[in-house]
């Protein structure tokens, strides 16, 4: 059987598509199929046909023997011209009996023969009737001519029943045929199936079951170049990839464990960079941590960092690892120049030098390489400025690969910028001391340098009245001496006050309710205090600048405004926070106001300093005998609310 199918397939399938091969079976089984059901449609009509025929030429015996009872009947001419029609027409039904079918040539001829003979006869029985109507012809002898005109009709009835016996012959062969190529067309259908689907899906699951219990060898015959064919194909190439990949697993997963191994050192030395470079460290400290990584990242015997100096713009050594001290020495007469170390005669010699260069062993380099003759260099670097260079030194040849030189140029950028970070905050630091150093010489100079000028102008009065001796108005010298040096003690005590001032954790309503009590103790007067809206935190350097500048206002209305109520209003709107510190005081003019802001008056140039730190506006509105008012407004996004 096995021998008969790889026949079938080199004769009949050669190779082709499943798909084209079933569409070629399934058109054969339909023309066969088609074919046989036409044969017994056609067989079938055939003998409806003859059926009928059968019946109008047994009708023709009945109506000879009819006509020749009508003859015999006086006064029956209309029945008999009626018959004689009627015979006529099935004559002529007859004579249109298709030739197609088993009836043809031969036995459709001898139908027609008949036909013809049966006219014939018609003509011999019209001529007898006329004769027997005339007395010619007895009528014995008239009845013994329509017999033999009806032994004719026999014969054409006999001829049409035979072949109808022919045709129900055929149309049972037709079913047989039709029968037995259902049964054939099951059977072929379940061997082709078999032979094309089934067996070669079984030959596919029983190589899968076998790659499933880990047999990666198992390779599927490949019988035809059909759909499963290529099938096979894939499977066998998938079986020995498979094969490949377990035999080489082992290795895969030791050269991956081995690439994660050196993932995961790379990525410790960029966290462990990164959380060294975001901690507050002192620079001496953040270099020698620095190094002490990179030497010990790198396999290196020594290294040296050296950064620019930001006056002179020169390199200069900032650390160094493994070197002693005259090894140092004799580096800082040297820098890298692409590959060459020349020696710097000038403070002024330029330097340049890309972001990563190695050096080989080279006897016309620096003598740092008499001791250490391999050398690389990384430029350390902030943003796209380069602000220094580490050196690495060691005895033998690097064995960092091209990632790990990549990785200490990265670091060597984290650690650029992490330096220029660290010196602008120290810029930052500094700046904000020497603001608040100007606010304190401010504040100085409009308080007790004034009330100071005052007094030396007093006693320069006074001493001018004991020379005259005037004690009146050397009393009233003291007096105002005396007045002044109390004026003077208070601003100092307040100056100390303002320099102490912290900001309460409960936030700035709390900071303000202690500026407004020390300024009752001060004064007497009780501020009406209020708040309005929905309060929210600031950040801490907002509240400091208010905080200020509420107390320079207050210290304004204790010094010239003479007045005995204040108001102090804080509102929290959904865009802003608004301050208003209002007073009944002498108040002053709008010019004077202008005037003050031309001259640089130093308590409002305070205050409008202070303002804009925060991105606040500060306004002031002043009439005379009426008042001031200052109002402070910070919009809401320079807050930074913590709700």
């Amino acid at each position: 059987m096995k021998n008969l199918w790889q026949k079938f397939d080199r004769s009949f399938l050669r190779g082709q598509k499943l798909s084209k091969v079933l569409v070629v079976l399934i058109a054969i089984w339909l023309f066969l199929a088609t074919s046989l059901v036409g044969l017994s449609l056609n067989t079938s009509w055939r003998l409806e046909e003859l059926g009928m025929a059968i019946n109008e030429a047994g009708s023709l015996r009945k109506r000879v023997f009819y006509m020749v009872l009508v003859t015999k009947t006086p006064g029956a001419e209309q029945q008999f011209a009626d018959e004689k029609r009627q015979f006529k027409e099935i004559l002529g039904h007859l004579y249109e009996l298709h030739d197609t079918g088993v009836m043809n040539g031969q036995r459709h001829k001898q139908l027609l023969t008949q036909v013809q003979e049966i006219e014939e006869q018609l003509q011999d029985f019209l001529a007898d009737r006329e004769a027997y109507l005339q007395g010619r012809l007895s009528g014995e002898a008239f009845l013994a001519q329509a017999r033999e005109f009806t032994a004719v009709i026999d014969r054409l009835v006999l001829l049409i029943e035979q072949d109808n016996t022919h045709n129900i012959k055929l149309l049972r062969w037709l079913q047989v045929l039709v029968l037995m190529m259902a049964v054939l067309s099951a059977i072929v259908s379940l061997l082709l199936l078999h032979h094309l689907v089934i067996s070669p899906l079984l030959r596919l699951n029983q190589g899968i079951s076998q790659i499933g219990k880990g047999y990666f060898d198992t390779r599927l015959k490949v019988g035809t170049a059909n759909e499963f064919g290529q099938v096979a194909q894939g499977f066998n190439l998938m079986a020995a990839k498979l094969y490949e990949v377990y035999d080489t697993l082992e290795n895969r997963v030791a050269e991956q464990t081995q690439a994660v191994v050196k993932r995961n050192r790379e990525l410790a030395v960029l966290y462990a960079m990164t959380s060294l470079f975001q901690e507050q460290h002192d620079l001496t400290v953040l270099v020698q941590i620095f190094m002490h990584k990179m030497k010990a990242f790198s396999s290196a015997d020594a290294c040296v960092v050296q950064l620019k100096n930001r006056h002179s713009q020169m390199l200069e050594v900032a650390g160094s690892d493994g070197l002693t001290e005259e090894q140092v020495d004799m580096f800082r007469d040297y820098r890298c120049d692409g590959g060459r170390c020349v020696r710097l005669h000038q403070s002024v010699v330029n330097y340049n030098n890309q972001s990563l260069v190695i050096h080989e062993e080279n006897n016309h380099c620096c003598q740092m390489q008499q001791v250490l003759p391999f050398c690389l260099t990384f430029a350390v670097k902030s943003v796209d400025d380069e602000i220094g260079m580490l050196h690495l030194f060691a005895l033998k040849p690097f064995a960092l690969s091209e990632e790990n030189q990549r990785l200490i140029s990265t670091v060597c950028s984290q650690f650029g910028i992490a330096i220029e970070s660290m010196r602008l905050n120290e810029l930052d630091k500094q700046m904000a001391i020497l603001e608040e150093r100007n606010l304190m010489a401010q504040g100085l100079h409009d308080s007790i340098a004034q009330s100071l000028s005052f007094m030396n102008m007093q006693i320069q009065v006074l001493e001018k009245s004991l020379a005259e001796h005037k004690q009146e108005q050397a009393k009233q010298t003291l007096d105002f001496i005396h007045e002044g040096i109390q004026q003077c003690y208070d601003d100092v005590r307040e100056l100390l006050s303002n320099f102490r001032v912290r900001l309460v954790s409960e936030g700035l309503i709390s900071s303000l309710q202690e500026v407004m009590k020390r300024f009752e103790q001060q004064t007497d007067i009780v501020a009406d205090w209020s708040v309005e809206g929905d309060v929210y935190e600031v950040e801490s350097d907002v509240q400091l600048q208010v905080v200020f500048i509420v107390q320079e206002a207050l210290s304004n209305v204790r010094k010239h405004a003479h007045a005995d109520a204040v108001r102090v209003r804080l509102v929290y709107l959904a865009d802003r926070l608004n301050l208003c510190i209002e007073d009944n005081g002498i108040g002053f003019a709008e010019d004077t106001l202008i005037q003050k802001g031309l001259h640089g008056h130093v308590g409002v140039h305070i205050m409008k300093e202070r303002a804009g730190k925060i991105n606040g506006e500060l306004k002031i509105f002043a009439r005379e005998n009426n008042g001031v008012c200052v109002e402070l407004m910070v919009p809401r996004q320079y807050i930074h609310a913590q709700e």
